[in-house]
């Protein structure tokens, strides 16, 4: 018993040092970015990993958090309208409106598991369209015609696009709102330009190395970022945490908070449930990024302990070295 409570002293004090440094050194402005949240098919609770998510989020006192998709436990022809709502409600309740309740913005992209695109699961779309008509984000949007499935807004010095990545067909449609949207006077007078959407471009975690868990004509997508001046992409789904660039393109791979979080291709690294801070000074130049493992009293995870590069069913992409 003794050894146990001087262990969970040992945790809350090292939580209470890596709170008060952050206290200490707030930069202009700081992002949390949190992805796959959920738990198995219906599940109307969180689990402990996102318990612990949200308390640190009320002790940092973000500018702004980025939800990257999977905010619920759909896509399952098994769960009944009510069901559905119910999920709505267990976030609203758990993340939802403790945010708001806090005044601290957040903006989020669809996830497979909360309304796919996939053309089986309409009823979960519309379904989040309703919780999401009467709890839209406090926003400066640019256009939110197609609310919630896709937007843009400015925040501070970024220009940020949320696209529908739920599945893994962006529509010409969407494109060419995507490249109207980055041609805006927003954007092109950002500090930054950042898109965020659930499935990534290319595949980094073992599991979901194979088609239909990345974006189709990745390749295409990514050039078109490159020709209009994104600078990032953060995107979820393979739950595990990995910074790529590319030709200038910096890809975020969102670690998950909730259940099932996945090994990288190839490294003997296990998975971990991780929270990552993007912070920024000035208003200019990229982000600062700390990344913290779960499962290791929040140790920092710094890019020398990821891979080099990862090689996937549809290309290879290099680790940024951002603490470089």
């Amino acid at each position: 018993m003794k050894v146990l409570l001087f262990c969970l002293l040992t945790i809350h004090l090292f939580q209470a040092n890596l709170i008060a440094q952050l206290d200490t050194n707030k930069p202009d402005l700081r992002i949390v970015l949190m992805s796959d949240l959920n738990e198995s098919y219906g599940s109307t609770h969180y689990g402990r990993f996102v318990d612990s998510t949200m308390a640190y989020v009320e002790k940092w006192q973000p500018d702004l958090v980025l939800f990257a998709g999977d905010m619920i436990a759909g896509q399952s022809l098994k769960l009944s309208e009510t069901e559905i709502r119910a999920m709505w409600s267990g976030f609203d309740e758990t993340i939802g409106g403790p945010l708001r309740d806090l005044n601290i913005p957040f903006a989020f992209t669809l996830g497979n598991h909360d309304g796919s695109k996939s053309g089986n699961f309409d009823h979960e779309r519309e379904l989040a369209k309703e919780y999401w008509s009467t709890r839209m984000p406090d926003l400066t949007y640019i256009n939110n015609e197609n609310f919630p499935f896709y937007y843009s807004f400015s925040f501070d010095d970024l220009f940020v696009i949320s696209w529908d990545a739920s599945g893994h067909l962006i529509s010409k449609e969407e494109i060419n709102w995507i490249k109207e949207q980055l041609t805006q006077e927003e954007a092109k007078n950002a500090a930054l330009r950042l898109i965020i959407g659930h499935l990534p471009l290319y595949a980094i975690a073992e599991g979901r190395n194979r088609p239909g868990e990345v974006l189709n004509d990745a390749d295409q997508l990514f050039e078109m970022m490159t020709d209009y001046g994104v600078d990032y992409y953060f995107s979820g789904h393979h739950h595990a945490w990995y910074p790529a660039v590319k030709d200038g393109l910096k890809m975020i791979h969102s670690g998950a908070q909730g259940s099932g979080p996945r090994a990288l291709i190839g490294s003997k690294r296990p998975p971990r449930r991780t929270i990552t801070l993007l912070e920024q000074n000035d208003g200019s130049g990229d982000f600062s990024i700390s990344t913290y493992d779960m499962h290791d009293n929040m140790k920092v995870i710094t890019p020398d302990q990821l891979p080099l590069a990862i090689e996937g069913i549809n290309g290879r992409i290099e680790r940024y070295n951002y603490d470089d």
